[in-house]
């Protein structure tokens, strides 16, 4: 029932980072401010004109005295503001066009739909105005068109066609030349009828710079021959729209959703990432903004200078709402800049007191939700703004303005903002530190109860203590239980997370439960020692635990698994070889030259062609090295293995050469994978060492096909250091050597991994991992052939372990026991190491690390199953019997 259990609490435990980390910031149920019509205030400007050159980084646009953006530097040496906007990570385009439009930053639980899409509905500036035209990518324009109504005549979307976004290389501006043209057609088509609505809003995303930065990269040639297409048709766009609306009371805010590297990527929090252009100019807008710094940029080749004016993304929100006389959307998150506006005292300070009560009634709907709680008055609050503090804000801004001190509005909407984004942060992430709490308390009890499995067959201090405790304990945790719940129903607090603050009870009653574990004082003499309990000594012990706490920061710096390898290898095996022996040289060479290999490049995308020959050579002296080696392998199996170390230096030596690999070789390559295991499976040989080398022999050519560089050496040193570190071992008891034996599975699995730099091919996809299998990009079959790639290192090492280990033949239960253990311990380490702000590689790595390490015991029980058939040491009854 263990392993049962074990894998309930394990899904149970990957679901609690979801609830801690990556809950939805976005409120619903919240009504829409009045429009400033209301308050009977002209808007200064009647329509909007957004226009968003995806991936034009500031850098560009001032590059060179802004030479490459002569058109639109006619613009703003004649009026409005010029500045950087500051993106967050992720710079990616749906957060970057969210944060514009909605004033929305990334939501976290978007990680549940793939980053693909926002999982809640949010509002956004498009859907508060009268009517709305957009054109662009489809990507973009789907995700404001499916927030709208459904035939919703006031909102028009026109997207090109997925064909078109990789269409001529080298004509990039193609794409921003469809957006121009359908423009102009819509305006000369419906030109008496736009000059009829208001507040309109025009939204152009231009996807034309984005494209050219990822081909061509940002600085070249042809990307900037996109950039002086774009601002140049920005320009014309810019005269149209003056001509068909000569009433100047139009608003154009051109920007960049994210900016980009050298490199042509984007994502992360890089300058050349976060900082965006934009240029505001048109009704309403100021000349220079009164709250602008001291930075200023040369505009020209005459060296005039402007003011150079800075503010965060999801602050141009709120800004172009006001100049059209709109609220902020429900959902924003940006604060109004000041200044930036060239209107009256009363209409800038009403602007941002509508700005204020949008956030709010953000605030106030999080604080009823927590005020419904019957404890809500003893539990901790958000003391610097109260609901008495928000009435009296909205009465004072009443009597403000009733004596015109517009001045006096102005900042003290500007202070309440504030407040009201630091108390929507803090009642959002109310319960976190009781849940990291929580959930830490269910590891520990969890761990405490694999604990006890391992020294159930011996009656301890501890299982007399619990024996005796068991009523004061078990009374104890139903109170405990009856208490929570009641607080928790009191309080109102969500399901999801009352689960969770409840789950660490059900864990422990489990452990303390004296009979659980199938353990009982009485079964076994008080006398006997409880040597099953002592596994290891307090020195090894200590070691294990800082190679473990090493091999956490492995997964952020892959070199430092040497240390840990080289460490762990010498203390465990340095006394077992006869000193100054052939086999000890041998040992010693081998665990050196392998720490050497995680300070080498990747093999992903790292390409030599004399390593990899070097791999080939290697497996088959490791193979037929001897005449007793070579006598052990029946002739096919030489002959077809010889044979496809040939095809692959075929393969790799075509493929690096751009000539087409033949169907045969091919075919051959996919022959040879299933003769590899099918050949292992009917060989009746029962001697463990002589199927092992069949299986060494037959799955090392096999990954030789997989391989791009070093990784067939590594991997052939690894299992020669690993079969001679296990033979020289010395006989000991099981109870003294299964934690160590544990660990160095673990070590192992994790050393061929970030060894040979394969644990990155499973986010980068390398095609050239398949290409002695396919000759065309195949993703799903390629992905394939990757895990399979990862996994078969991990099946050599189980495999050796299993035929030179008797240890983990008699007490395999109690090995994965010490492994989940291990790795439960470093599970809870990535527990607070969870990311939910970043770029989309950071937040999915952190995940993925949490994630590996709550099912890595469960893919090596798996393994192990495939190892030990592959061996012929499977009997079903009896591990049917064992797992029980």
């Amino acid at each position: 029932m263990w392993i049962v259990y074990a894998l309930v609490v394990h899904v149970l435990l990957l679901g609690s980072i979801f609830v801690i980390y990556f809950r939805s910031p976005v409120i619903n149920d919240l009504k829409p401010q009045s429009q400033f019509i209301g308050y009977g205030l002209e808007a200064p400007a009647n329509r909007l004109v957004l226009i968003v050159t995806d991936g034009l980084r500031a850098a560009s646009f001032f590059e060179d005295n802004c030479r490459h953006v002569p058109h639109l530097r006619k613009i703003f040496m004649r009026e409005g503001l010029v500045g950087i906007s500051r993106t967050r990570v992720p710079t990616e385009s749906r957060p970057g066009h969210i944060a514009l439009i909605a004033g929305l930053y990334e939501d976290p639980s978007a990680v549940l739909k793939g980053w693909k899409e926002n999982p809640i509905d949010f509002d956004t500036v498009l859907n508060r105005s009268g009517h709305s035209y957009s054109w662009g990518a489809p990507d973009i324009l789907n995700i404001f068109q499916k927030l709208t109504g459904e035939n919703d005549p006031r909102m028009y979307f026109d997207a090109y066609s997925h064909d078109m976004d990789f269409s001529g290389k080298h004509k990039t501006y193609k794409l921003d030349e469809w957006v121009f043209r359908q423009v102009r057609f819509l305006l000369n088509r419906k030109k008496e009828e736009l000059r009829k609505h208001q507040p309109v809003v025009f939204f152009m995303h231009l996807l034309g710079l984005d494209t050219a930065g990822h081909v061509h990269k940002p600085g070249t040639a042809l990307f900037l021959e996109n950039l002086n297409f774009t601002e140049h048709g920005i320009w014309q766009i810019y005269n149209e729209f003056e001509s068909v609306f000569p009433d100047k009371k139009t608003v154009y805010l051109l920007t960049s959703d994210h900016g980009m590297t050298d490199s042509g990527s984007h994502g992360s929090g890089a300058p050349h990432e976060t900082e965006t252009p934009f240029m505001l100019w048109g009704a309403g807008v100021s000349r220079t903004a009164t709250t602008v710094g001291t930075r200023k940029f040369v505009a020209n080749d005459e060296g005039v200078q402007l003011p150079l004016h800075e503010l965060e993304q999801a602050q141009l929100t709120p800004l172009m709402s006001a100049l059209i006389g709109l609220p902020p959307p429900m959902n924003n998150f940006g604060m109004l800049p000041t200044g930036y506006m060239a209107v009256s005292e009363e209409y800038e300070a009403m602007a941002a007191h509508s700005n204020a009560l949008q956030l709010l009634a953000q605030y106030e709907k999080l604080l009823e939700q927590h005020r419904k709680g019957l404890f809500a008055d003893i539990l901790n609050n958000f003391d610097e703004l109260s609901q008495a503090e928000i009435d009296a804000y909205k009465q004072l801004i009443v009597k403000l303005h009733t004596k015109r001190a517009y001045a006096k509005s102005l900042a003290r909407s500007n202070v309440v903002m504030e407040l009201a984004l630091k108390g929507i942060d803090y009642y959002h992430g109310y319960y976190r530190n009781c849940l990291l709490l929580s959930t830490t308390a269910t590891f520990l009890g969890w761990i405490f109860y694999l604990y006890r499995l391992l020294s159930r067959n011996s009656a301890g201090k501890l299982q007399i203590m619990l024996e005796r405790q068991e009523k004061v304990s078990r009374v104890a945790l139903d109170v405990s239980m009856f208490l929570l719940l009641f607080f928790l129903v009191a309080q109102r607090a969500p399901i999801a997370i009352a689960f969770y603050l409840l789950l660490p009870i059900p864990v422990w009653m489990m452990a303390l439960e004296p009979k659980a574990c199938g353990t009982s004082s009485s079964a076994v003499p008080i006398s006997q020692p409880a040597a099953s309990a002592r596994l290891t000594s307090a020195s090894q012990l200590l070691l294990i635990i800082v190679c473990a706490e090493l091999m956490v920061f492995t997964f952020f710096e892959r070199r430092l698994i040497s240390v840990c390898f080289v460490a762990f290898g010498c203390y465990n095996n340095w006394r077992n070889f006869v000193p100054n022996s052939r086999e000890f040289y041998s040992w010693l060479a081998l665990v050196v030259t392998l720490g050497c290999f995680p300070l080498l490049p990747p093999s992903v995308g790292y390409q030599n062609w004399y390593l990899f020959l070097a791999g080939i050579v290697l497996i088959l002296v490791n193979a037929l090295w001897s005449t007793e080696r070579r006598l052990i392998f029946s002739n096919h199996t030489k002959y077809c293995n010889a044979l496809v170390l040939l095809n692959t230096i075929v393969c790799v030596h075509l493929h690096s050469n751009q000539i087409g690999v033949p169907i045969v070789l091919h075919l051959a390559s996919w022959s040879f994978l299933i003769y590899a295991f099918a050949s292992i499976a009917f060989n009746s040989e029962s001697k463990l060492e002589l199927r092992l080398a069949q299986i060494c022999f037959n799955l090392g050519s096999l990954y030789a096909l997989l391989c791009t560089s070093y990784e067939s050496v590594f991997v052939q040193l690894l299992t020669m250091e690993l079969s001679l570190s296990l033979s020289a071992q010395s006989s000991r008891s099981s109870e003294k050597s299964v934690l160590r034996l544990a660990f160095t599975i673990l070590l192992y699995t994790f050393f061929s991994l970030f060894g040979s730099g394969n644990i990155a091919s499973i986010s980068s996809f390398d095609p050239n991992i398949a290409r002695c299998f396919l000759s065309n990009f195949l993703p799903f079959i390629i992905m394939g052939l990757v895990l399979l790639k990862l996994l078969l290192p991990v099946v050599l090492s189980l495999a050796i372990v299993y035929t030179h280990c008797e240890c983990a033949r008699e007490q395999e239960q109690r090995i994965f026991i010490c492994l989940l253990i291990i790795c439960d311990i470093m599970g809870l380490n990535f527990l607070f190491l969870v990311r939910n702000q970043g770029s989309w590689l950071d937040i999915g790595s952190s995940i993925s690390h949490f994630v590996i390490m709550e099912v890595t015991t469960l893919v090596l029980l798996l393994l192990s199953y495939a190892a030990k058939l592959l061996l012929r040491l499977v009997n079903c009854d009896r591990l049917v019997e064992k797992l029980r």
